[in-house]
């Protein structure tokens, strides 16, 4: 047998970045309040929040609301989305119109005699992906400056006026992110100054010319934070090869996310609307009052997304990205799924290790011995489980000690990080309203990385030292 003693494979943590109104009266004072309200509020997000008027904009917009569902507040004062009645798999809970729904790619060929500039400006940036994001914050802000004559305001006044985004973060709370999160947090802070450098462009044009909005700062960072948080992205499903772009849809924004979602979005049959339907039946004990949230998927296995791009903690996800990356992976290695976030990943309940990271793991190992990579190459390619399974328990060791590592090394930074909030003793809370959020984050994945999958791999790596003793 030929050993691979205390090889290292060449991992490493380094981020590589992928790239989600009533049309009654709106008086000006109604306008300003928002405003000011945008300006000037707490880290709360919902402190100033309105959804009083929600449900009659969606019944006065052919929004169709199912009698077995209401919004509610949640806590933390978030709002969701609530059912109180048993309804079956594929129910539709909820119906947006499409003349309703933001969709960039609408919004580009309305609006490209006035755009077309800027967005080509965020292109030259490097933003290929991010330009027709930026119609959607353009389109808010418009909206936002039309008052009584825009048709979105009960929607607009239901969102919140502040984020716990990376965008929003300072510098002491930067500081504290992890680096996964803080490359970011940071490519979320280059985006938005991008945007807004084109949003100057777009707002010298006609489109704005009759608008005597001041759209300062803050104000073009919350549209931003609206857009990056509530928009998804959205493929018609009509077989028409419609082009894959973000979209915004009122009200069903509303859902909040959890991983595995009980609620699914799909086209209405004759593709006019925008549907959320259940994902499988629910019961529930009515005569008691009994009540279930619902939850779209916000995407798999990476908290550090979430923090920075939606603000908020998932400490029920079932999964986490292991955080291992390949520098220049060969097509060998992105077969076995070193670039599919989705398989590599630690469980969050027992720190289980997914095979594709053990798979990748020693198939970087074995580039030392190469024609046992090929056959296990060639093992993983024809499904036979067994040969694999053969070099993985040939190479227990080799692989658990490489792992570790990499495990103890992020579990060390996470905990250097949690030990400089703490000496920051009593901080000011209104000044560092996002420390406590950053904490939960890097507390959650401490537990996992250190608590689990480290101890894991310690008891994978005893049993293979003591039985090579034995031998």
């Amino acid at each position: 047998m030929i050993l691979l003693h205390c090889l290292v494979a060449k991992v490493t943590t380094a981020f590589v970045l992928q790239s989600t109104l009533m049309a009654g009266k709106f008086h000006q004072g109604h306008r300003d309040l928002l405003k000011e309200n945008i300006l000037n509020a707490s880290s709360d997000v919902t402190d100033q929040r309105d959804i009083s008027l929600l449900e009659e904009w969606a019944n006065n917009n052919d929004i169709t609301v199912s009698p077995a569902i209401s919004l509610s507040a949640e806590s933390g004062g978030n709002f969701g989305i609530t059912l109180h009645k048993s309804s079956k798999e594929l129910q539709t809970v909820l119906s947006v119109p499409k003349k309703v729904v933001l969709d960039s790619e609408y919004i580009r060929r309305e609006w490209i005699d006035y755009v077309t500039p800027a967005m080509e400006f965020i292109e030259r940036s490097g933003l290929n992906d991010s330009a027709l994001n930026f119609l959607l914050m353009a389109k808010i802000l418009k909206e936002y400056s039309l008052g009584e004559e825009s048709r979105w305001y009960s929607w607009i006044s239901s969102l919140p006026e502040t984020f716990d985004t990376g965008v929003c973060m300072n510098e002491v709370e930067m500081d504290c992110l992890p680096p996964f999160a803080l490359a970011i947090a940071n490519f979320e802070d280059q985006q938005l100054e991008i945007f807004r450098q084109a949003f100057e462009m777009v707002k010298k044009t006609d489109l704005f010319s009759d608008c005597d909005t001041v759209f300062d700062d803050k104000t073009t960072k919350w549209a931003f934070n609206v857009v990056t948080t509530r928009s998804w992205r959205y493929q018609q499903d009509d077989n028409d090869n419609d082009m894959i772009r973000p979209i915004m849809v009122p009200f069903g924004d509303m859902f909040n996310h959890k991983e595995p979602p009980n609620v699914v979005v799909r086209d209405a049959d004759n593709f006019d609307a925008v549907e959320f339907v259940l994902a499988k039946d629910v019961e529930l004990d009515e005569s008691k009052g009994e009540e279930c949230d619902l939850f779209l998927s916000y995407g798999l296995t990476n908290p550090h997304r979430f923090l920075g791009v939606f603000g908020f903690v998932d400490e029920t996800m079932p999964e986490v990205f292991c955080q291992v990356l390949f520098n220049n992976p060969t097509p060998e290695l992105i077969r076995l799924g070193c670039n599919d976030r989705s398989k590599m990943v630690y469980r969050t309940t027992d720190g289980g290790i997914s095979t594709a990271v053990w798979d990748c793991i020693l198939h970087t190992l074995l580039a030392q011995v190469p024609f046992e990579q090929d056959e296990f190459y060639t093992a993983h390619i024809e499904k036979d489980i067994a040969k694999k399974a053969e070099f993985h328990t040939k190479y227990a060791l080799e692989e658990s000690l490489t792992l570790r590592n990499h495990v103890e090394g992020t579990a060390n930074e996470l905990k250097e990080l949690l030990d400089k909030i703490d000496a920051l003793g009593d901080y000011d809370k209104d000044e560092h309203p996002r420390l406590e959020l950053i904490k939960r984050h890097n507390e959650f994945l401490y537990r996992v990385f250190h608590d689990l999958v480290l101890a894991r791999i310690d008891q994978r790596a005893q049993i293979e030292v003591i039985k090579r003793r034995g031998q």
